[in-house]
């Protein structure tokens, strides 16, 4: 069995928790200094060690690989604007049909050629393959799709709102990330759909990116 998905959580973990150390600048306790303790033998401290090269290491500083290539590849499918994917979200919830909300997200060949190139865990440095990436990335999505048609599934909905939180600029794509659409069921309940990550938008083409499963 292959174990590479679980170094790509591994990378992700890594991360993330880089990522939270950094945003909470001043937040340790003020206390003693704790007793001095013996340095832990390290490979690090093996005589002849050479550290693994890594040249696009500024992409972890950067979010982004700055040398990805432009590409040709269209998105298919989704929707022409976040509207227009909350109502095609909403059609698919209306028929209850897992295969539908499947279709608005990302295709395997989408996330392989446009959206993996530029992201920096793609650098040949961290030994992660595309194709790990996308075992972890399509089960949210077939997740989130077969959790979200379940809670929803089985009425007509019509779009209240739209919101956003962060957008960040590739240089192929862009990311919309916590983004919420608020709609009202045919019974009059207002339902809050808050359960996606990110949407991909590439050339005025909207598709689901991640979802929380």
């Amino acid at each position: 069995m292959r174990l590479a998905p679980a170094k790509f959580a591994l990378a992700l973990a890594v991360v993330v928790a880089t990522v939270a150390t950094a945003a909470a600048p001043g937040t340790q306790p003020v206390s003693p200094p704790a007793p001095a303790t013996a340095h832990a033998p390290s490979v690090h401290d093996s005589p002849g060690y050479v550290p693994l090269a890594d040249p696009d290491s500024a992409a972890e500083r950067l979010g982004r690989m700055p040398n990805a290539p432009l590409v040709d590849m269209p998105f298919t499918g989704g929707a022409r604007s976040l509207e227009a994917l909350a109502r095609a979200m909403s059609g698919a919830y209306h028929a209850s049909s897992v295969d539908s909300m499947l279709n608005l997200c990302v295709t395997q060949d989408e996330f392989r050629v446009i959206l993996w190139p530029e992201f920096p865990q793609s650098r040949p440095a961290t030994g992660v393959r595309w194709d790990d990436a996308w075992v972890i990335l399509f089960g949210r999505l077939n997740g989130g799709s077969v959790s979200s048609v379940r809670d929803m599934g089985g009425h007509v909905y019509s779009l209240v709102s739209v919101s956003k939180g962060t957008t960040v600029a590739y240089r192929n794509f862009k990311l919309h990330n916590n983004v919420t659409f608020i709609v009202r069921d045919d019974e009059g309940h207002v339902r809050t759909i808050d359960w996606i990550r990110s949407i991909a938008e590439r050339k005025g083409r909207f598709k689901v990116y991640s979802m929380r499963d």
